[in-house]
């Protein structure tokens, strides 16, 4: 059986320009930054990977660059299917509109069916679990209020390609460990999982593969235990 693949990334690079003072130039210039560096590697459907590194590594660039958020400097990247970036739990809310209003349009957007629509709603009311706050404007609500509507309205999408960039903030305790089942769930029913975390714990749990980036090239690429081992020894050189 040919394995197909969800991601393949060819010889990517990405470069930056950002903007820098010195003594020499005391009004600034824009400097080029390399963020990114020949990225080469494939993720077959059904995979999923934990993608580690320190910070500043380019792990979030490289997602980024997996959804269609930033252009490639130079090389390819090829998606085979629906691609959902989770990263941070505001997709896209809008103040001046209810809970369910926002959850109803941009659930639409996102491309959930009419037919699916009502299901979709219920599940995240339920899972945000905020009452009858759900049905006044987004504007009034707190902090924990947005994230928790947020976070339920992603992880009741069904992306063919689910990338994750380290997201599990919200909530007092109690929420956080119900948050952690459905985000279990929610990579379970997701074809193709890429997810960026410092949790070793998680990754070792629900990842079979480790890529490791470091200063915006593949350092390692191999099995989830190897790529721990190797990660935890170039982080403790920090120390």
């Amino acid at each position: 059986m040919v394995l197909e693949d969800a991601v393949t990334i060819s010889e990517l690079s990405v470069n930056y320009h950002i903007f820098k003072r010195s003594k020499r130039k005391p009004l600034g210039e824009f400097k080029e930054f390399l963020a990114l560096k020949n990225i080469d590697f494939q993720i077959t459907k059904g995979e999923v990977v934990a993608l580690l590194g320190r910070n500043g590594a380019g792990k979030s660039t490289l997602l980024q660059s997996i959804a269609g958020l930033l252009r490639p400097t130079e090389g390819e990247i090829r998606t085979n299917g629906r691609v959902i970036l989770l990263a941070g739990t505001d997709p896209g809310f809008i103040s001046e509109i209810t809970g369910r209003q926002n959850v109803m349009e941009l659930a639409l957007a996102y491309g959930v069916s009419n037919e699916d629509l009502p299901k979709f709603v219920e599940s995240v009311e339920n899972f945000a679990n905020i009452g009858e706050a759900f049905d006044r404007k987004f504007l009034t609500y707190s902090t924990g209020m947005r994230g928790k509507v947020g976070f339920g309205f992603i992880t009741a999408l069904k992306p063919d390609i689910l990338l994750m960039d380290e997201t599990l903030g919200v909530g007092d305790r109690e929420f956080r460990a119900k948050a952690a089942k459905r985000l279990k769930k929610f990579i379970q029913r997701a074809g193709t999982v890429i997810i960026s975390t410092h949790s070793l714990g998680l990754a070792k749990e629900i990842c079979s593969r480790g890529i490791i980036l470091d200063f915006g090239e593949v350092f390692l690429d191999s099995n989830i235990e190897e790529s721990i081992s190797k990660y935890v020894e170039l982080t403790s050189k920090e120390n």
